[in-house]
């Protein structure tokens, strides 16, 4: 059961990164202690307007982090997992087989309600239905925000590079 989920994850995420417009970073495996490890994390920086100032605060302001729990069967406990990544993320998705989800689909005001999407995904032809999408919003708690941030940012390797003139 484990590696079947495991295998349809890697499904989702090739065909995810595949489509997924916006530039950003992805991370498999991203806990943060206390609300659980999703499956794939998105970073990725909302446009900012014309006159915005470029500088790494500006950037750290415009940054969307989504979440995403793959289950193949037990969809409600799904739900509970991308529910808790809320409190670090803007946006949180439950991505299951499209026969599963048309069951959660039964329970949209619930998913609504609690601002989690829910996506169907078919591995064998690569389709993909969004039952909902929430916007990114605040996520829940700024501190668990943080807190994924510097986790993420201690994942990155940034080399200082200087030029002599």
């Amino acid at each position: 059961s484990k590696r079947k989920e495991a295998n349809f994850l890697r499904q989702f995420e090739r065909y995810y990164l595949a489509v997924e417009q916006d530039a950003g970073l992805g991370g498999r495996e991203f806990g943060v202690e206390g609300l659980g490890r999703a499956d794939l994390v998105w970073l990725a920086w909302a446009s900012g307007g014309a006159q915005e100032e470029f500088t790494a605060l500006a950037l750290k302001k415009r940054i969307r982090l989504t979440a995403i729990e793959g289950k193949i069967s037990d969809w409600r406990k799904g739900l509970q997992q991308a529910f808790r990544y809320r409190y670090f993320a803007h946006r949180s998705l439950l991505v299951l087989p499209m026969n599963t989800a048309r069951i959660a689909s039964n329970f949209l005001d619930t998913f609504r309600r609690l601002r989690v999407g829910l996506w169907g995904f078919d591995p064998q032809t690569n389709k993909l239905r969004k039952w909902c999408t929430p916007r990114p919003g605040s996520p829940m708690n700024h501190k668990a925000w943080e807190t994924a941030l510097r986790l993420i940012e201690s994942r990155l390797e940034f080399r200082q590079f200087s030029k002599r003139i």
